[in-house]
């Protein structure tokens, strides 16, 4: 049984933020200690029985953010349960395609620690939030605004970890 979890992430709009927390609260909610910070910021993981650690997908690929995270820990990450969760507007819809790009993602972050669970999200997109050249590209490409997160889901997954 695990006492002490990380959600540890990255994010670029905060979409990932908000999926981080929510893992949180479901690992919680479940009487499991808790923290949620931005890989950034995450110092000392010794203490975390589990590791779960997340970033949006953009142009195939994790943010440096969580990847750096997993470099500076490789060595305590070895020794402890890690689980990846991933974020991308692809994810809005759930197909076998898809979730084979957004496994694709996690090649280099598997190739630092190999996680006993891995689980992919939609995100949200506001295009007020993005730079002009990028609000022009995602309209360009047809992707709708919104919210596509779904919470139940995020949450499941979240307290299917603590099996």
């Amino acid at each position: 049984m695990f006492k002490r979890a990380l959600v540890t992430y990255a994010t670029k709009y905060g979409s990932t933020a908000g999926i981080a927390e929510a893992i949180g609260e479901s690992v919680r909610g479940e009487g499991i200690q808790a923290d949620v910070m931005p890989a950034k910021d995450a110092g000392v993981i010794e203490s975390y029985d589990l590791v779960i650690v997340g970033s949006p997908v953009y142009a195939g690929k994790w943010l440096s953010d969580a990847t750096d995270f997993l470099k500076r820990n490789s060595a305590s990450l070895k020794d402890k349960k890690v689980a990846f969760f991933a974020a991308g507007l692809i994810m809005n819809e759930d197909t076998p395609e898809n979730r084979l790009k957004m496994e694709e993602s996690l090649k280099e972050a598997k190739e630092i620690v190999s996680p006993f669970a891995t689980e992919f999200f939609a995100g949200k997109l506001e295009y007020k939030k993005l730079s002009f050249p990028v609000r022009m590209l995602v309209k360009a490409m047809k992707s709708s605004e919104g919210d596509f997160r779904d919470f139940e889901k995020i949450g499941e997954w979240g307290r299917s970890l603590l099996i």
